[in-house]
């Protein structure tokens, strides 16, 4: 009982919660700091998950209980089984999504201004920032909760422009750090293979080089197999191409004497990474498509994609939802894994086209390895010398992921379209969703190309 006691005063003090987890292990409040953060998002996609579940949402709606307390909360007057009550299954759709994660983007955003320019954790923004967690989570509900008295109209429309946007903006951050640590990993690895006698790191830098160029045109091949006709599908033919045309100009580039002159460390390993990832974005960018009835471009790898047929249609959206759930999964770990150390002081000063030749981040670090006197803490203060990431930028990074998130859990609907026929239907296919991926890809290529070509142009000035 102690125990839960103390916890709970953990989650109340400003102090991170960790400190009282005695089945935690020790560490840097920093990192527990963002972790937790972290959570919001993943607690958002859960319920978000839940509302858009089938099951669930005939569930609750078979309850009279429930029935009756929405009724009230939302000052519904209609009489109408719970179950066939359009007013309170649209409660159970994208209606939902679009304010759970708006209202969490809300609070990151708020935050995000909150947290403008600190610089140690002995600001007193700090604490706000590292702990106080009970009182946060209840803001973000808070939020949430009444979003959902905001009816439905404008609202959705806005948030849909707004989603797109940071959505596509997370999408080229994540770009420019793509390409980012595709230079430095083969910088690093090179450098390993000439200090090192023997041929191990010769070997493993062809190996993945060689593995991500053999994916992408295995991608390629399937795009053109299992998305393309031989008399149609025109457009999907355009976007395979180009994009392989393109990212194959950038390979070729990346080897140029002149390139290779300016930026020795220039190579193959880069441009194998880059590949891989624009025919990976071009794959989820056709397999976004609707299904068409007079002529079906993408794929159900169930049977074959041209049919028409009631029984393909349904096969087709059988796999497409589940493809969609994991594909929802797998995004969601790039999403948290970029939230988190996309904001470090390292990353943001690259991100501004600096290059950070200051070694406090590093020392910081370091000098909290030990714990100093704090041994005895589950978690410890590593930042009284300075941040090792901008608390804006995080949160600034989590609205956009709450953005993109939004999107992905809602199949980038039109809000004009979520009415509550398509609940259980959500992972639905969009154009916007399309072109989004499609641009970012030649956007991916062009950043990335420009890092090969602008020591070339623009000699006197230092790039990193």
């Amino acid at each position: 009982m102690g125990g839960c006691l103390a916890s709970l005063a953990c989650c109340l003090c400003p102090s991170p919660c960790a400190c009282c987890c005695v089945c935690c292990p020790t560490s840097k409040s920093s990192t527990t700091t963002r972790l937790m953060y972290g959570l919001m998002l993943l607690v958002s996609t859960i319920i978000s998950a839940l509302f858009l579940t089938p099951k669930v949402a005939e569930g609750v709606l078979k309850s009279n209980t429930i029935c009756s307390l929405f009724r009230k909360l939302f000052n519904l007057s209609t009489s109408a089984n719970c179950a066939s009550d359009d007013a309170i299954r649209k409660y159970f759709s994208n209606f939902a999504v679009y304010r759970i994660y708006f209202g969490a983007g809300c609070f990151f955003l708020l935050f995000m201004l909150i947290m403008y320019s600190v610089s140690t954790s002995k600001d007193p923004r700090a604490k706000i920032q590292n702990g106080f967690w009970l009182f946060k989570y209840l803001a973000v509900i808070a939020i949430i909760v009444g979003f959902f008295f905001v009816e439905a109209g404008t609202f959705e429309n806005v948030i849909y422009v707004l989603a797109i946007i940071g959505g596509w903006l997370f999408i080229v951050i994540q770009l420019v750090l793509l390409i980012d640590f595709a230079h430095s990993w083969n910088e690093s690895w090179v450098g390993k293979m000439e200090e090192s006698d023997g041929h191990g790191w010769k070997c493993a830098l062809l190996f993945f080089t060689f593995g991500m160029f053999v994916a992408a045109f295995t991608i390629f091949v399937l795009l053109l197999v299992f998305f393309t006709q031989s008399g149609g599908c025109s457009l999907n033919k355009a976007f395979i191409a180009v994009t392989f045309v393109y990212a194959f100009i950038a390979t070729v580039v990346s080897i140029l004497p002149k390139v290779q002159d300016a930026t020795p460390t220039s190579g193959l390993l880069q441009s194998a990474v880059v590949f891989v990832y624009v025919m990976y974005l071009t794959w989820s960018a056709v397999s976004s498509e609707p299904y068409g009835p007079q002529q079906n471009c993408n794929v159900d790898f169930s049977g074959p994609a041209n049919s028409t047929t009631n029984a393909t249609h349904a096969a087709y959206s059988g796999n497409n939802t589940t493809s969609s759930v994991l594909g929802i999964v797998l995004a969601f770990a790039l999403v948290l894994y970029a939230c988190i150390f996309t904001a470090s002081k390292s990353q943001l000063n690259k991100l501004k086209g600096k290059h950070d030749n200051d070694e406090s981040e590093r020392t910081v670090l370091c000098n909290s390895a030990g714990g100093g006197g704090d041994d005895d803490k589950k978690v410890y203060d590593n930042e009284e010398e300075g941040v090792v990431y901008s608390y804006s930028f995080f949160h600034f990074m989590c609205f956009l992921a709450s953005l993109y998130l939004m999107l992905l859990m809602t199949g980038w609907t039109n809000p004009q379209s979520s009415t509550t026929s398509n609940i259980g239907k959500s992972f639905t296919q969009n154009w916007a969703s399309v072109w989004v991926k499609m641009t970012s890809a030649w956007v991916c290529i062009t950043l990335y190309l420009w890092t090969l070509v602008a020591p070339v142009v623009m000699p006197d000035r230092e790039f990193h």
